[in-house]
């Protein structure tokens, strides 16, 4: 987009340090920047139905830090010449491994310092008229926003970040169950293509799974597959343990399972999910506020 006086650029990174002087900009002028940018954001996102976004302290840092980085060191890119990511400046900023995140830049040649609400605003309506930076901007998977911006000379950068726990399941319906057999397909097709019998599933497998999962997200240390069985539950001869966690999801879904045995199948076939001696699968899984799912699989075998 260009103008008698200006060059707007534009660039976006969805999923996904150092700082320089914003000059003429005071700390107060950059809140009131800031929320106008919450502003108009959440305007777009009501008239498309969709929740609203709030301030994160850890995304405004990141942004704010990478808008003066660009300006000291000249630059307009999402990575930084000395290789930093959004995700490592999301990170730096004390940010969730576990989130989904997004970042949207652009910069201002010709426009003089200090930004205004103004500047703010035709940002905004750039990055609504480009597909990608729109399609961050409405994102169902992010609940945060952050905005940086910084001026000097004849040039002014703008940064907005997000972040959130990733979208929702595309069928509501979607819960432990249909996790649970979900997994069970995709374990059995891994197995097949390796030459092995399928596993049938096992509701004394499942519950052990589940006491392993509460325990591994409370932090305690593994305990023997075996004494997580149901006292009636006996005959068992062989376990074994799969465990994986995913960033940016949301809820359960069918996606999230799959990527979740594809990522065991990506671990190496030393399992083999299960070998020849596993003829049952457990499963358990469970979807956290801050986007992380957590998985584990018990193999067992019957004598």
């Amino acid at each position: 987009m260009t103008s008698p006086s200006a060059i707007f650029r534009l660039a976006l990174v969805a999923v996904c340090m150092t700082t320089g002087p914003a000059a003429a900009q005071e700390p107060g002028d950059l809140e009131r920047l800031r929320q106008h940018a919450l502003d108009l954001v959440n305007e777009a996102r009501r008239e498309e139905g969709l929740s609203e976004l709030r301030l994160g302290s850890d995304l405004n840092e990141a942004a704010q830090t990478h808008a003066a980085d660009m300006l000291e060191r000249d630059y307009h890119a999402h990575v930084a010449p000395d290789g930093e990511t959004p995700r490592d400046r999301f990170l730096a900023a004390g940010g969730s491994r576990w989130a989904l995140s997004g970042e949207n830049i652009a910069m201002c040649s010709g426009c003089a310092p200090p930004p205004d609400i103004e500047r703010v605003a035709t940002f905004h309506e750039g990055w609504m008229q480009s597909r990608e930076h729109r399609a961050a901007i409405l994102s169902e998977g992010f609940d945060q926003f952050g905005f940086g911006v910084s001026g000097e000379g004849n040039e002014i950068y703008a940064v907005q970040t997000f972040a959130g726990r990733g979208n929702e399941a595309d069928d509501p319906d979607f819960g432990v169950a249909e996790a649970r057999a979900t997994a069970l397909e995709g374990i059995n097709a891994r197995r097949k293509g390796m030459g092995l019998d399928p596993l049938e599933a096992s509701v004394p497998l499942d519950a052990a799974a589940d006491r392993l999962l509460e325990k591994r997200l409370s932090g305690e240390a593994p305990e023997n597959a075996f004494e997580l069985l149901p006292e009636e539950s006996t005959g068992w001869t062989s376990m074994s343990i799969l465990s994986a966690s995913r960033g940016g999801a949301g809820s359960l879904s069918e996606e999230a399972m799959t990527g979740i045995v594809d990522d065991w199948a990506d671990q190496g076939a030393d399992t083999a999910f299960g070998g020849a001696r596993a003829t049952h699968l457990g499963f358990a899984v469970k979807a956290r506020d801050e986007g992380r799912t957590t998985a584990v699989a018990i193999l067992g075998g019957r004598g």
